[in-house]
């Protein structure tokens, strides 16, 4: 069975789209907005009711989000590939775009207040901001002893204008990282310098946070066995030791502390939580098994995960964790595909995409020119979705295929328009 979806304005609905990888996300601080942005499709999802009704915020670009980030209510920025960065002053109604260009992605963005902001980026680098997002200066680090081939940050965070840290590892394959060789920088300059005060042979890094100059928290794991680290330091990194970890978690992705009282969450369904500033943590059961990206907390009881085809949701501190809405067990190995599996077939009526050498599901979305999104479009091994090009323009159209791992596009001008 097809399913062709529109999607040229954005909805109020109890749910938002199931099969999407919800890659970031931010609650507001103290209140009941939240927003999701996604990986591999340009939506960004708003709430007002914390979970309850969903919007999709119409973004217009053609290249996907790797996190988002709110201070209040109404001024956030979300962030992705080739170092794209939009910004809102009007809680996602409108989004404007401040920076295309620089890394080959942006991974994670954090603003200190509503001028200074920082984007951890690939390729050994950094975005910066001094004024709200208006300019974005771009900061590629010095090889030695930042191979912009290996070290891809993940994780940013400052607390003060001086004083900041990032974390990464190496070039991801896939999910996660291959070969374990995580960095953890620091600068008491602002960024005009940075110093490796840890560099790992068998643990990557994905997020970081810091409570004053000196006391720290840096997460992620061991990607040959996929187990959780979780490192903390009280004397500004110069020295790291281990915290204790569930047993059961796994390799840790995002992370987010109110206070003394922390979580932080990853593959396999894991949220675990620590109540003494990331010292001891224990585990939270979601019931779910997936990668769970990112997570973020309004106060120290509301709070979000964005992962792969769900959403949860706490309202107790994380006791209880409920489903936004969507929710799948994720394949230990997803099927690496390649060459070229997209065939765009056209006729007076409609437009049909053959899909080659594919088993299982997979979806094709269709942007337009702008980015906008025009049509979502599901299937199976076999089945050859349509479109009905005749009450659209004649483009050009950008087709994006996923089939597990696999990303196509494939550019097409509609010859069906005014049929």
């Amino acid at each position: 069975m097809i399913i062709l979806f529109w999607l040229a304005l954005p909805v109020l609905a109890a749910s938002a789209q199931e099969g999407l990888i919800y890659h970031g996300v931010a609650v507001e601080p103290g209140g009941m907005n939240a927003w999701v942005a996604t990986i591999e499709t340009v939506a960004v999802y708003h709430t007002p009711d914390f979970a309850r009704t969903w919007e999709c915020q119409e973004v217009l670009t053609v290249r996907d989000f790797f996190d988002i980030h709110f201070i209040d209510s109404l001024r956030g920025w979300t962030c992705g590939r080739l170092g794209t960065i939009f910004g809102t002053s009007d809680g996602g109604a409108s989004w404007a775009q401040q920076n295309l260009g620089g890394p080959k992605f942006a991974t994670r963005i954090r603003f200190l207040d509503d001028t200074l902001g920082w984007a951890a980026s690939g390729e050994a680098s950094l975005l910066k901001t001094t004024d709200g997002g208006a300019e974005w200066s771009w900061q590629i680090f010095p090889n030695p002893p930042f191979p912009v081939d290996t070290c891809d940050f993940q994780g940013v965070w400052f607390t003060d204008p001086q004083h900041g840290w990032l974390a990464g590892g190496r070039y991801p394959t896939g999910d996660t990282f291959t070969g374990g060789q995580g960095y953890i920088v620091r600068t008491h300059s602002g960024g005009d310098s940075w110093q490796v005060v840890r560099l790992d042979t068998v643990y990557d890094f994905y997020d970081v946070h810091f409570f004053d100059e000196d006391r720290g928290v840096v997460v992620g794991g061991d990607d040959s066995d996929m187990s959780a680290v979780v490192l903390l330091t009280t004397d500004a990194g110069e020295n790291w030791s281990e915290a204790s970890v569930p047993a059961e978690a796994k390799f840790l992705r995002g992370l987010k502390f109110v206070g003394e009282k922390g979580w932080a969450c990853g593959r396999s369904g894991t949220v675990i939580h620590s109540s003494d500033g990331g010292m001891n943590w224990v585990l939270q059961r979601t019931r779910v098994d997936t990668t769970l990206f990112d997570i973020d907390f309004g106060d120290s009881m509301h709070g979000m995960i964005a992962g792969n085809s769900v959403v949860l949701f706490t309202t107790n501190g994380g006791r209880h964790w409920e489903r936004g809405y969507g929710g799948v067990q994720e394949p230990r190995k997803l099927p690496a595909l390649s060459g070229r599996r997209l065939v765009v077939i056209q006729s007076d009526n409609e437009v049909r995409f053959q899909v080659n050498g594919v088993t299982g599901m997979f979806f094709i979305r269709l942007f337009d020119a702008t980015g906008r999104q025009v049509a979502l479009l599901f299937g199976s091994e076999q089945d050859t979705p349509s479109w009905d090009g005749r009450d659209a323009g004649s483009g050009p159209y950008f087709a994006v295929l996923s089939a597990g791992r696999h990303r196509e596009t494939a550019r097409f001008v509609n010859i069906a328009a005014g049929q």
